[in-house]
């Protein structure tokens, strides 16, 4: 009995410990790591697309964007731009040719057909605070307003790319024959030299244009862009608004 009771006794000692060590495995501390939960693939978030879906015109809502460009008639042309919405964006001008400076701002609006198509509208309008010369350090003596409507089919064949095409309007126009029109006298004033006196000469016009406007993505807040028209009178190239009937952009553009 004696010998029983013994062999009992070192069984029940060995159990202990181990029994100890099982608890231990079993049961985390504090000092464990929690594993985190596996969501289900439905739950997981869908990963960020790397590029702008609507090209350089259109910042994310509420972001800004910031663009320096040069070209033909402009020597330097910047603009702060502002999403407003998905579709929605609106930018501040400001730019200068050889002759004169200018300002403005430019709304525009986007309408998504599909994940590759949409309709562009874009609606630059421009004040000249003195522009009826051109020529280097001709600056003129009259302010000139501009507005240059344009309606875009934007083409996205890949994520960085896009591509757009339409039609547009030129309208331009001098405030001095503005206000004398509005105070029904003779509103012809020179476009291009001569005295602000004189009553002869061009005070504005209308022209028809092609259009274009293309940006690569050179990152997800970085683009490349090109955009240019061609200025018509009618069907002709027009031959009377004070240069070269075309208009060419060429710049770069960041997203904040």
């Amino acid at each position: 009995m004696q010998g029983n009771h013994a062999f009992a006794l070192a069984t029940a000692l060995i159990c202990v410990p181990v029994a100890s060590r099982a608890s231990e495995t079993l049961t985390p501390t504090d000092d464990a790591p929690t594993p985190s939960p596996v969501l289900p693939s439905a739950e997981s978030p869908a990963p960020p697309r790397p590029y702008g879906p609507n090209g350089d015109l259109f910042p994310a809502p509420g972001r800004p964007s910031l663009s320096a460009a040069t070209g033909l008639p402009f020597l330097a042309i910047g603009e702060v731009g502002l999403g407003l919405t998905n579709g929605i964006a609106i930018g501040a001008i400001g730019g200068v040719t050889p002759s004169v400076l200018t300002a403005g701002i430019r709304p525009r609006f986007l309408v998504r057909a599909s994940e590759h198509y949409a309709v562009m509208l874009s609606i630059p309008m421009l004040w000249y605070p003195k522009a009826s010369a051109p020529g280097p350090g001709n600056v003129g003596s009259t302010a000139w307003v501009l507005a240059r409507p344009e309606v875009m089919l934007d083409v996205s064949p890949t994520p960085r790319v896009h591509v757009a095409g339409g039609v547009g309007l030129i309208a331009a126009a001098s405030t001095l024959a503005l206000g004398n029109k509005l105070e029904g006298k003779t509103f012809a004033v020179p476009a291009y030299g001569g005295a602000t006196t004189d009553r002869v000469g061009f005070a504005g016009g209308v022209w028809d244009t092609l259009c274009m406007h293309s940006s690569y993505a050179l990152d997800h807040a970085t683009h490349l862009f090109a955009e240019g028209s061609l200025v018509f009178s009618g069907v002709a190239l027009a031959d009377n608004v004070g240069g070269p009937p075309v208009v060419i952009t060429l710049g770069l553009q960041r997203m904040f």
